[in-house]
């Protein structure tokens, strides 16, 4: 078998960009224009890899990385993220060379991902948990609904609060601004008061992570921060598949039993016509209230999977992670579709 790893900064811009067209239809612009934000390549020497065969790239295992924290041991990890075959080369062995490659360059590895990469990392004695639930909360319900959605109907602002269970009948609104650099420093301090599980591992979000996540995203324009208090919750506002949508990237919430700035977001977004809103919860974060029919329909479970070198680590890690939001790992990668 004839083939060749190489790291993703020693391709030459014209095959790079021919493997993304074919890879990655849907999301080509973004990544020919921003692959060096989205894999984070400033941050150290960790960058993807690809194989080729017969000077032909083939395949791709990305990454982006963080830093996790256990026991107030902090360590390096990567995210798995966009490991693609092209389709004519799969079943021939290329995605499991590409993956034990993959995993030479940091004893950590952490990923969400889907069946099919799944069971390719359980080849590798990767351990996994799907504790983590992918969201929808639906607002305006007959755009959501198929058999209605074609057609010109609105809801009445009350009853759409009233369906939606929001208890915010007062005149209290919010206003988002857009992310800045001067909203660095309060995420940071708010970081540092969050009281993490200490039977679980946590993400870092420090500084360098939230500049780098938000400041200096090419979708910067399109990220807001919502203040009520001391609860703050950062999304993106997106449109796709003709549908308005309001992705949470992140949340700090000073008391959990306070819903305050979810009543708040939904009279929001019931004004601003948002379609629905997008958001990842584990059992550490739980948003919006959920209903029979959400929790069935609009609710999926996302795989979480993980490896390290170290056994012990590994024990833990399986257990998942405590604060995973939805800008970690390319969960929102949907996000840069058509971009």
């Amino acid at each position: 078998m004839n083939y060749k790893i190489r790291k993703i900064s020693e391709i030459n811009k014209a095959s790079l960009d021919a493997f993304f067209k074919a890879a990655y239809p849907d999301r080509y612009n973004n990544l020919v224009n921003h692959w060096r934000w989205y894999y984070r390549l400033d941050y150290n020497n960790f960058e993807p890899i690809v194989i080729e065969v017969n000077s032909e790239i083939i395949g791709m295992a990305g990454l982006i990385s963080s830093k996790l924290k256990y026991c107030n041991k902090v360590s390096d990890a990567i995210w798995f993220t966009d490991f693609i075959i092209l389709k004519e080369f799969r079943n021939k062995g290329y995605g499991s060379i590409l993956t034990k490659e993959w995993m030479k360059i940091c004893p950590i590895q952490i990923t969400f991902c889907n069946n099919e990469s799944l069971k390719v990392f359980k080849k590798f004695s990767w351990q996994s948990n799907n504790d983590t639930y992918r969201n929808i909360k639906p607002i305006n319900l007959l755009k959501m609904v198929p058999l209605v959605k074609n057609f010109s109907l609105t809801l009445n602002r009350n009853l759409q609060k009233f369906i939606l269970g929001t208890n915010n009948n007062h005149d209290k609104t919010i206003n988002p601004k857009q992310i800045e650099n001067n909203d660095i420093s309060e995420l940071c301090n708010l970081e540092n008061k969050k009281k993490s599980n200490k039977d679980l591992f946590s993400i870092i979000h420090d500084e360098e992570w939230f500049k780098w996540r938000l400041v200096e995203s090419p979708y910067k324009s399109n990220i807001y921060i919502f203040k009520n208090n001391l609860d703050i919750i950062i999304g993106n506002i997106f449109k796709h598949n003709n549908l308005k949508r309001f992705n949470i990237l992140y949340s700090y919430i000073n008391n959990p039993a306070d819903r305050e700035i979810y009543d708040l977001i939904i009279d929001w977004s019931i004004k601003n016509k948002i379609d629905y809103i997008w958001y990842i919860n584990n059992q550490e974060n739980i948003f919006f209230k959920e209903t029979g029919i959400t929790s069935k329909f609009l609710k999926k479970k996302i795989n979480f999977a993980c490896w390290s070198e170290d056994k012990a680590i590994l024990s833990n890690l399986k257990k998942g992670l405590s604060n995973s939001h939805g800008f970690d790992s390319d969960i929102d990668s949907i996000l840069f579709k058509d971009q």
